[in-house]
């Protein structure tokens, strides 16, 4: 029986297609040097094939990171139930016009998808469907110039975090979706107090964050976080019933200090005060964020925010 092939899109090159679909300025580091794999859920073998075709993907992520040096890339489709370590400096491409083409998931509760210890990864086009009962789907451990853009973290009923950040600098995470981590005192966005190592230069831009507990929380040191939409009000996991956030942006650093940051036109939705799970830390500058509370304590006519949060 013939191979089901990648979709090749438009260019007739699946590589190329990733270029033109998927922020092609970003993958051009990694189409210049380095080594593409393929790796495909339903037509893979990771006994037969050596990847290195679209006719001979691999069918796991392991299998990938296992054989991959510094610089290569994986070209993904299909659905993968996988807890993945990378200690190499590797990207994950999710093939297709759209992250739904490629989907991360749990085999088992409590599990991290991806566990990056490595700096210098790349990860996009991958819709996670984030895990339950203390999972993560992606968790940077050390990461410093990471970027992870263009994803869709999708949880469900018992989902936790989405990306937890334990610690390096210049990361940044940009144009991704995050819904549905909602769970009862844990659920969260992305999660990143760290006791060890406060991330600094890090830029947080053009996500969508909408029916999560905790949108933003995290320590973070001379970074940016900018041009977001934050919804105070969505619904549950199960579409049952309304839930309101507890924490829109809180980078203040409830175990170490954050200090110096810049939070600027972001969309942001109600009460633009501490106790409406907005907190600043030391010496930030939240001056041009969109509320819609105008003419509040901080907030101007025009629904322009003028002031850290109080």
């Amino acid at each position: 029986m013939a191979q089901k092939k990648f979709s090749a899109g438009y260019n007739g090159d699946p590589v190329a297609d990733l270029c033109d679909n998927n922020f092609g300025e970003l993958y051009s580091a990694f189409l210049k040097f380095g080594t593409p794999y393929y790796v495909d859920s339903i037509n893979g073998s990771d006994t037969l094939y050596d990847g290195l075709s679209i006719d001979h993907p691999f069918q796991t992520i392991a299998k990938f990171v296992a054989t991959a040096s510094d610089g290569d890339r994986a070209i993904m489709r299909g659905t993968f139930t996988e807890a993945v370590t990378c200690t190499k400096k590797l990207a994950f491409l999710g093939s297709g016009p759209t992250p739904d083409h490629c989907v991360w998931m749990e085999s088992a509760a409590g599990q991290t998808l991806l566990s990056l210890i490595s700096p210098d990864c790349f990860v996009s086009g991958i819709r996670f469907r984030v895990p339950t009962t203390g999972g993560i789907a992606i968790d940077m451990l050390n990461s410093d110039f990471t970027q992870i853009r263009g994803n869709i973290f999708q949880g469900r009923a018992g989902s936790y975090y989405g990306i937890r950040v334990s610690g390096g600098s210049q990361w940044r995470i940009l144009d991704n979706s995050f819904s549905y981590m909602n769970t009862a005192t844990y659920g969260c966005a992305i999660l990143g107090y760290s006791v060890l190592s406060i991330p600094s230069g890090c830029d947080v831009s053009g996500n969508v964050f909408q029916s999560n507990l905790r949108h933003i929380a995290a320590t973070l040191r001379q970074s940016y976080v900018h041009d977001n939409t934050l919804q105070a009000v969505g619904i549950d996991a199960d579409n049952v019933s309304a839930l309101t956030a507890t924490v829109k942006i809180d980078i203040s650093g409830e175990t170490s200090g954050g200090q110096f940051n810049t939070v600027t036109r972001n969309n942001i939705q109600g009460t633009y005060s501490v106790l409406g799970g907005f907190k600043s830390a030391t010496g930030d500058n939240w001056y041009g964020n969109k509320s819609d509370k105008i003419s509040t304590t901080g907030v101007t006519a025009e629904g322009t925010t003028i002031a850290v949060p109080a």
